[in-house]
């Protein structure tokens, strides 16, 4: 589920675990795949294949402006935790056509910032892309703001 637009906040830990606010604009789109690894366990006896789901996998894809803001910069955020290897908490939150207040979709989860590339193109904005994989044995959630 690839989620974009105006009413979308993200928040990611720093290098040093506080939760940091980025700037309304500088994330483009955040892709939140969740999906299960599925086992074959047809039987010779079955006329169709049949399946069980295994562990999830839930990898998330941020882009975004590369922005170098004191505290709360994409940049200063991603690249430090990355750089530190350390353990980051995300949370998205999702308006409905609003800024998201109490009832609306968030989806929170513990990752590691597996790979931040960035995009140079002259004439152009300076973009990111950050891929996140779940940290911990417990898979992340949807819930409500």
């Amino acid at each position: 589920m690839a989620l974009a637009g105006d009413h979308v906040v993200v928040k990611l830990d720093d290098s040093g675990g506080t939760l940091r606010t980025f700037a309304e604009g500088d994330i483009m789109s955040i892709d939140l795949g969740m999906n299960f690894d599925q086992h074959d366990v047809t039987g010779f006896g079955d006329s169709a294949h049949k399946v069980i789901n295994g562990q999830l996998n839930a990898p998330v894809t941020l882009r975004g402006y590369l922005t170098t803001t004191a505290l709360t910069g994409t940049h200063t955020v991603i690249n430090g935790a990355f750089v530190a290897g350390t353990q980051v908490s995300l949370e998205v939150q999702v308006g409905n056509n609003a800024a998201p207040t109490s009832g609306d979709p968030k989806y929170t989860g513990e990752f590691f910032i597996e790979s931040y590339k960035s995009s140079l193109e002259t004439g152009k904005a300076v973009t990111f892309e950050a891929i996140l994989k779940p940290a911990t044995g417990a898979g992340p959630t949807w819930g409500t703001v």
